[in-house]
């Protein structure tokens, strides 16, 4: 059974965890990833945030009260739209990541996992980061909103994404956050 709690709690808590975030797009998940770069920041870490959208990423966080001018800490690494460009980039942006200091990582996932290629191809990604995991220096909080997988795919998605994850976090506004962590 899952605990019920507060995801920012939750995610100050942990320690070198690869992380999942389960979501449907809400208002709470955005305040859990900008709550989790601005303590960051403010705990003098390399803090990145892989996305599609740059400008409206440095616009929320803006809004959310953290300083995104001229700030040495905060990396916004943009993802081609195209998931075929990305799945090589985002390897490549792992190996580039500073070992030495201590970092969090946010990397958002807005492609439409519409096929089993697309989708083993996801996983398969996140073992290899999970796989080289020990190098990270810090949390990697890789984040889905599950509308985006296909619905006859989703099932099978998910589980393989538990599979390369130390802690789960569903987040959705009808049922609130939920945890889960691994062996």
């Amino acid at each position: 059974m899952p605990d019920v709690i507060n995801a920012n709690q939750f995610l100050e808590e942990l320690e070198n965890t690869h992380i999942v975030l389960f979501h449907d797009g809400n208002n709470e998940t955005k305040e859990t990833e900008c709550n989790f770069i601005k303590k960051g920041l403010e705990n003098g870490q390399h803090c990145f945030y892989t996305t599609q959208t740059p400008q409206k990423i440095l616009d929320e966080m803006k809004e959310f009260g953290i300083n995104v001018e001229n700030n040495e800490l905060l990396h916004i690494v943009e993802i081609p739209k195209e998931f075929d460009d990305y799945s090589k980039m985002i390897l490549d942006e792992v190996k580039a990541l500073p070992e030495e200091a201590k970092i969090r990582v946010i990397s958002t996932h807005y492609f439409d996992f519409n096929t089993e290629e697309k989708t083993d191809r996801m996983a398969e990604i996140e073992q290899c980061v999970d796989d080289g995991f020990e190098k990270i220096n810090g949390n990697f909080l890789c984040s889905f909103e599950v509308s985006q997988i296909n619905q006859n795919l989703r099932d099978r998605f998910l589980n393989q994404l538990l599979e390369s994850h130390k802690a789960i976090i569903f987040q959705t506004e009808a049922k609130g956050t939920e945890v889960f962590t691994t062996p």
